[in-house]
């Protein structure tokens, strides 16, 4: 597989970087990502990783459109309410890159049609909002061994971290367990802000990138503008990763 004419054209700028040529460009090109979540997260995460050139992202959401989403999911307009996001998120895509291929999947993450799909990409971008979907989702990419790029948002703030069990923590060592309340409030540039850094972890790694957010997680304070890293380790009691080697 090699990149058309249009594809140098499209991606000239980033095959412009320093140590990036086109041969990086061919290894995003052979990717295949999934992203959980076509929301305020996912939306930032899935324009800009097709705009990267990924070649192969299957999307998974199980919900509609609805008017209160479009505050902060920018995959979506008014004309959409009432679409699958997965389908409206598609037409987006679409009309920006039709280069890649996007796999929808109008499912719940707990669906057993994901495992099949996770099983055979190389990244996992976790975009829900959620807390059990997201602890499913750490266990099915701990079971699987797929490394996965955890974000979550509130009102001005966010975090990002790169998780890959042995070789970090898993979501459940600093997130034991959690009660699903509701939808919580979000200012819609928080998960601009948040979901384009989980992206730009994304194509880092993708490109072979090894200074990830591996054992740290970046805390973003929008309010104050702040950003700020705190390191985090294997809890060795973790009842989901605990007994995985190192």
């Amino acid at each position: 597989m090699t990149l058309s004419n249009n594809e140098k054209i499209r991606y000239q700028r980033q095959t412009a970087i320093q140590g990036w040529d086109e041969s990086v460009q061919l290894k995003l090109k052979h990717s295949r990502v999934f992203i959980a979540g076509a929301g305020g997260l996912g939306s930032p995460v899935l324009y800009y990783l097709a705009a990267a050139g990924i070649g192969t992202i299957a999307l998974c959401d199980h919900d509609r459109v609805d008017l209160s989403n479009l505050n902060r999911q920018i995959l979506h307009t008014s004309d959409d309410v009432g679409k699958l996001k997965v389908v409206s998120a598609r037409e987006s895509i679409q009309a920006l890159n039709p280069d890649i291929t996007l796999e929808l999947m109008p499912e719940r993450v707990e669906s057993e049609k994901i495992i099949e799909v996770v099983k055979d990409v190389d990244l996992v971008v976790d975009c829900l909002d959620s807390f059990s979907s997201r602890l499913y989702l750490n266990s099915l990419c701990i079971e699987l061994n797929k490394p996965m790029i955890h974000a979550g948002i509130s009102e001005y703030h966010g975090q990002v971290t790169f998780i890959h069990v042995p070789e970090t923590p898993c979501l459940e060592c600093f997130i034991p367990s959690s009660r699903d309340t509701g939808p919580v409030p979000v200012l819609g540039a928080t998960a601009g802000i948040v979901g384009s850094i989980q992206a730009l972890e994304a194509v880092k790694y993708l490109a072979g990138s090894k200074d990830l957010l591996k054992n740290v997680i970046l805390f973003i304070d929008g309010q104050s503008m702040s950003f700020t890293r705190i390191a985090v380790s294997r809890n060795p009691g973790c009842p989901r990763c605990g007994s995985r080697g190192q």
